[in-house]
């Protein structure tokens, strides 16, 4: 009996003394290669997260400098297309600060981070720029980040006035010709009140070789002939978010925000 009880005794001595707790991933940041029991301390790397832009002309693939028809008839040609989003969070982490969409730079390029995709099954963010960072002094970000002011460029007003949210400009031909582009428009919106939230659900991120992305959509002949307020180039061509454009300026934001889509 006394045999059996030492032998046991020294047997759970063994049994301990081999049991080397750690994390046995292998793909796992750190994985312990002494640890033969897992301890529920593994790590993993961080997805690269990226939000690709879709941009287009109803059914029609999008291009700077090519020419579109308007529901009246025009003949348009975009020839400028940038914005601002910011503060893109689940409500609690956050996914992105800042960045500029810049159609002719980057057209399928919004972003890329690194974090967990299964944390942003649902996105809450801003058009444009809370007031505490439009009007915080340009040169001071970091370099690489979309509101210096060597990234902003002519997206930056001044001080007073703070940064440009969206910016879409081109010429339209409103004689119906097709050759005699007349008229230039010029949508430049921004100050603090003209900032707008929004809020994307249901989020479908795709695997791709580095982690995972989102698409977004955004559909120019949506934005010109929202059904509510389609805006006319004819008549409605110039706001500088000014004295006197005010209305025009609250009908670009506005349609822009329903032509801004998760989802095709």
């Amino acid at each position: 009996m006394i045999r059996l009880i030492m032998l046991l005794f020294i047997f759970s001595i063994f049994t301990f003394s081999c049991k080397k707790e750690g994390c046995t991933d292998p793909q796992a940041d750190n994985y312990n290669t002494n640890a033969n029991t897992d301890d529920g301390s593994c790590t993993y790397p961080l997805d690269e997260l990226q939000i690709k832009m879709n941009t287009s002309y109803g059914t029609q693939s999008f291009y700077l400098d090519s020419s579109y028809q308007t529901d009246e008839g025009y003949t348009v040609k975009f020839t400028d297309l940038k914005f601002y989003l910011s503060d893109l969070t689940n409500g609690q982490d956050t996914l992105n600060s800042a960045s500029l969409y810049d159609y002719r730079n980057s057209p399928n390029d919004l972003f890329s981070t690194s974090g967990d995709y299964t944390k942003f099954q649902s996105i809450f963010g801003k058009v444009g720029l809370d007031s505490s960072i439009n009007h915080a002094d340009p040169s001071l970000f970091p370099n690489e980040s979309p509101l210096n002011i060597s990234n902003a460029g002519l997206m930056h007003w001044g001080w007073n006035t703070g940064y440009i949210f969206i910016s879409i400009e081109g010429k339209v031909d409103t004689l119906s010709s097709g050759e005699n582009f007349n008229h230039n428009f010029s949508f430049h919106i921004g100050t603090d009140e003209f900032m707008e939230n929004f809020n994307f659900n249901d989020l479908n991120w795709t695997p791709t070789a580095d982690g995972h992305q989102l698409e977004w959509y955004l559909d120019m002949a949506e934005f010109l002939k929202n059904t509510e307020s389609s805006i006319d180039l004819k008549t409605e061509f110039l706001t500088h978010t000014g004295s006197g454009q005010i209305v025009l300026a609250e009908k670009v934001k506005n349609n822009f925000m329903i032509a801004l889509t998760p989802q095709p």
